[in-house]
């Protein structure tokens, strides 16, 4: 049997292809943490977790911290150029040249993990809960809905190999849910049982919400935050 046999710039252009489609598929996530919650250690916490996310998970990641007067975000425009983001964020008023630049990050459609106080982040953009994240922090009772009970789980990529997660934590009384997020994680109280983690469509991608931050150097945790930057980078179908 005869077989054609490819002309030698042919292959070495298939073979370029190749390569390029390997380079691309191990090219790693690149990621960067936002860190604005001092109450919480924030910067220590994401330095810890930006370490296992390189090293467990093969993530390039860069934690970006706030000052300490809360107005500015130095590094701010390499946010642009991330492919996801986790933002754990209290009560920053950016000055609006640095505040311009993550509106500019939110209105890009990328993917994003927020933690716990980011639903409340940023104090002259008062409606960043409900408007990206899809719900407002708050309400009738103040912002605080009791101590955890129980972590009640539904199904999603996320949990995957996240066994052990839970929190006797405080949880946030968060109301005014948008239509189109997908609640993945409750939590019992003895006053009742309060969304803690969603999903929501992010133009093209998805952002997660998970209300916790307490737990964020375990195991568990850290995996339920590598899982959740792998699925928002992946894009909506």
């Amino acid at each position: 049997m005869n077989v054609p046999r490819l002309p030698r710039s042919a292959l070495l252009l298939l073979g370029f292809y190749l390569t390029s489609l390997f380079v691309t598929a191990a090219a790693p996530l690149k990621v960067c943490l936002i860190s604005g919650a001092e109450t919480y250690q924030s910067d220590r916490a994401f330095a810890a977790l930006a370490a296992t996310l390189e090293r467990e998970h093969g993530m390039k990641c860069e934690v970006l911290s706030f000052s300490p007067d809360g107005t500015t975000l130095p590094g701010i425009e390499h946010l642009l150029d991330a492919d996801t983001a986790v933002f754990h964020v209290r009560r920053k008023t950016l000055n609006p040249a640095h505040l311009a630049v993550l509106k500019k990050f939110f209105a890009s459609g990328k993917g994003f993990v927020a933690l716990r106080s980011t639903s409340h982040g940023f104090e002259n953009w008062p409606n960043f809960d409900r408007e990206v994240l899809g719900a407002h922090y708050g309400g009738t009772g103040g912002g605080n809905f009791g101590n955890a009970e129980k972590l009640v789980f539904h199904p999603h990529p996320i949990w995957e190999g996240t066994q052990g997660l839970e929190t006797k934590k405080d949880l946030y009384r968060l109301t005014e849910f948008a239509s189109d997020l997908t609640v993945i994680l409750e939590g019992q109280t003895k006053n009742g049982l309060i969304p803690v983690a969603w999903t929501r469509p992010h133009q093209q991608s998805h952002l997660v919400y998970l209300a916790l931050f307490y737990e964020i150097n375990t195991p568990p945790f850290e995996r339920a935050i590598a899982n959740a930057l792998r699925w928002v980078t992946t894009p909506a179908k």
